[in-house]
C-alpha cells in the first residue's frame, strides 16, 4: 500500500472521533514527514490494521489525560507511532543516529516545567509550549527564542522583562501572528496558532481551521507597539485610524450591544444596591456581566432575567420601569442604527477612556506628542475589546513624566474591561506598578517567574538582580554606579548538569540547578547581613 493511501486511512480513522485541532495537525503531519524522510513507499496491510486499532486506543488515552500530547511527546514517538509506522528491518539504530534517515525532533517537558506551568488553578488564556522562533535559514539562521514555556491566565497582566535583544518582542509578535515560529506550539483561548501564517497549500478541514483561527486573531488579539509615531498611519486622520480594526469586523453591532448592556446593567444595579443596601448580592451581578461578555451576540434574555431579579428582590418600581425602557430602546437600536453610527459611538466611548475627546478626530497623528500618540494607539487596540492585548514596550519611547500617565491608563482599562495583557518592558520598576506576575528572560530563555511582589522583593537569579540594580532608586545604599553585571557564562551547565525549574515559595520559580540555587541563596543571605551592618 502506498504511503499516501496510509495517510488517507489514518485520516478516516481520526474522523471517527472529534479531537482537538493540535492532535489532528500533530499526528497527520508527523506521520507524513516521517514517512517522507525515510523514503518508505509501501506498507503492509496487517500493519495497517494494527495501526488503526492502536490509533483508536490512543485517541481514548488522549481524551482521558489533559494535554497528553504536549506533556509526553516522547512516549508518542517511541511507543505509538514509530513502532507502528516502521518495522525493525527498515533501518538500524546506527543509520538513524548517523543521520542517514534523521528522526524528527520531539522534546519532552520536565515534571518541574509542568509544575511551573500549572502553578495556578485558573483559566489559561495563553499556552506556550516548547516554543522556538528562528530568524533566517541555513547557516545564517538565528534562534531568537529557545524552548520557551509559559502560561498567561485570563484577566491577568503578565510583565515580560529583559534587556534589549532578549527575545521579548519576538514572543509578543509570535503571539499576534506577526512572526512564524519554528517549533513548539502557541494556543490562545484553546485555539492553536499555525506555525506559518499563510493559507497556501491548505485544503478542506485544515483550511477551515486556519480561517477560524485567523478570524479569532483579527477580532480578539491586539498589539500596541513601542514607537507610536511609526505604528500610526500619518496619511489617515485619527477617526480613520481608530476605524481600521472595526472595518475588519464582519459585524460591529455585538460590540456596541456589549457596551450598551454593561452601561445599563451597571447603572440600574448600582442604584438598586444603593437603595436596598444589599451589597452581598454584587457577586450575582458580576456573574451576569461575565455571562454577557462570553456571548458574541447579546439578546433580550438578559434583560428579562434582570427584570425578574429586580422584581423578586422587591426593587423600587422606578428602577424596573427604567430597565424596561432601556430594553425597548435597545430593540429600537438593533433595528435602526447604521454601521457608521455604531463605529462613531464606539470610537467616542474609547477616546473618553484614554482621556481624549471628539476634537481630535479630524487631525493627523503627527500633530500630536508622543504620549498623545500612544493614547491613540491604545484606543485603536482597545476599541475591539480584545481577549488578549500585547503591549510591546509602550512606555519606553515616552518621557518619564508621561510614562506614569500611560501606566495608569492601562490599569484603568484592565479593571474596566477585564483585559489580559502581556506587558513587555525592560524596566522592572515600571512593570511593578501594572503586573500581577513578572517573567524574566534573557537570550531567548525564560529564567525566573513569579508574583510581582516576589520578583521585586526577593529576586534570586543573578540576571533578575542585575536588572533591578540597573534601575536608579532613592532607597539604594550603593555608592557605586557599576551595579551588578550578569555573565551568561557563569553557569557550569553540561549534558548531565542541566537547569530545571525550582519552586521557592508563593509560586515563585527560578531556572537553576540545585547547587546553583543553594549558592545564590547563600550569597543573598550574606548580602542582607552586610546591608544590616
Amino acid at each position: 500500500m502506498q504511503w499516501k493511501d496510509l495517510l488517507k486511512k489514518i485520516k478516516q480513522v481520526k474522523q471517527t472521533d472529534k479531537k482537538t485541532f493540535e492532535f489532528d495537525t500533530f499526528l497527520f503531519d508527523y506521520v507524513d514527514d516521517l514517512i517522507n524522510e525515510r523514503n518508505v513507499t509501501n506498507y503492509n496491510e496487517n500493519d495497517l490494521a494494527t495501526l488503526e486499532t492502536k490509533l483508536k486506543s490512543f485517541k481514548e488515552t488522549y481524551k482521558l489525560v489533559d494535554d497528553w500530547l504536549i506533556l509526553n511527546p516522547k512516549e508518542i514517538q517511541e511507543e505509538v507511532i514509530e513502532p507502528l509506522v516502521f518495522e525493525d528491518n527498515y533501518y538500524t539504530d546506527e543509520e538513524l543516529v548517523y543521520g542517514m534517515f534523521p528522526k524528527r525532533q520531539i522534546r519532552t517537558i520536565s515534571d518541574q516545567t509542568i509544575k511551573m506551568l500549572n502553578a495556578y488553578d485558573k483559566k489559561r488564556l495563553v499556552e506556550i509550549n516548547n516554543l522556538d522562533v528562528t530568524y533566517g535559514s541555513g547557516k545564517k539562521a538565528f534562534r531568537a527564542v529557545k524552548d520557551f514555556n509559559l502560561n498567561v491566565y485570563d484577566g491577568e497582566v503578565l510583565g515580560l522583562v529583559g534587556e534589549s535583544g532578549s527575545g521579548k518582542s519576538t514572543i509578543g509578535k509570535a503571539l499576534v501572528g506577526l512572526v512564524d515560529y519554528s517549533f513548539g506550539q502557541i494556543k490562545i483561548d484553546n485555539k492553536l496558532l499555525p506555525k506559518q501564517k499563510s493559507s497556501f497549500m491548505k485544503f478542506g478541514k485544515q483550511l477551515k481551521d486556519y480561517k477560524t483561527v485567523s478570524k479569532f486573531m483579527i477580532d480578539k488579539v491586539q498589539m500596541i507597539f513601542q514607537n507610536p509615531t511609526n505604528s500610526l498611519n500619518p496619511h489617515k486622520n485619527i477617526e480613520d485610524v481608530l476605524k481600521e480594526g472595526l472595518n475588519n469586523l464582519k459585524d460591529v453591532l455585538p460590540l456596541y450591544l456589549l457596551q450598551y448592556d454593561e452601561f445599563v446593567f451597571n447603572k440600574i444595579y448600582n442604584q438598586f444596591i444603593k437603595r436596598s443596601n444589599l451589597e452581598n448580592q454584587v457577586i450575582n451581578f458580576d456573574l451576569l456581566i461575565n455571562d454577557i461578555k462570553e456571548n458574541d451576540y447579546h439578546n433580550e434574555q438578559y434583560y428579562d432575567a434582570f427584570l425578574a431579579y429586580l422584581t423578586n428582590n422587591q426593587a423600587d418600581q422606578t428602577l424596573v420601569d427604567q430597565l424596561y425602557l432601556f430594553k425597548m430602546n435597545r430593540a429600537n437600536v438593533i433595528n435602526n442604527i447604521f454601521r457608521d453610527q455604531i463605529n462613531h459611538k464606539l470610537i467616542m466611548s474609547i477616546l473618553k477612556q484614554v482621556g481624549m475627546d471628539e476634537s481630535i478626530l479630524k487631525r493627523f497623528p503627527l500633530e500630536f506628542s508622543g504620549g498623545q500618540q500612544q493614547r491613540i494607539g491604545i484606543a485603536r487596540s482597545i476599541v475591539l475589546r480584545p481577549k488578549l492585548l500585547v503591549a510591546d514596550e509602550p512606555i519606553s519611547a515616552l518621557d518619564v513624566s508621561i510614562q506614569a500617565q500611560v501606566v495608569n491608563i492601562f490599569n484603568d482599562l484592565k479593571e474596566k474591561f477585564n483585559l489580559t495583557i502581556v506587558f513587555i518592558a525592560h524596566d522592572l520598576r515600571m512593570v511593578e506598578y501594572i503586573s500581577d506576575r513578572i517573567a524574566v528572560m534573557n537570550k531567548g530563555t525564560l529564567l525566573e517567574i513569579g508574583p510581582t511582589s516576589e520578583i521585586i522583593n526577593n529576586p534570586v537569579h543573578p540576571y533578575t538582580k542585575s536588572l533591578l540594580d540597573a534601575v536608579p532608586s532613592i532607597d539604594s545604599n550603593k555608592g557605586s554606579l557599576i551595579g551588578r553585571v550578569y555573565d551568561p557564562n557563569m553557569h557550569d551547565y553540561s549534558v548531565d548538569n542541566q537547569p530545571d525549574w525550582i519552586e521557592l515559595e508563593n509560586k515563585h520559580f527560578v531556572l537553576a540547578t540545585p547547587a546553583e540555587l543553594e549558592q545564590w541563596l547563600n550569597e543573598k543571605g550574606a548580602s542582607n547581613e552586610q546591608e544590616k551592618n
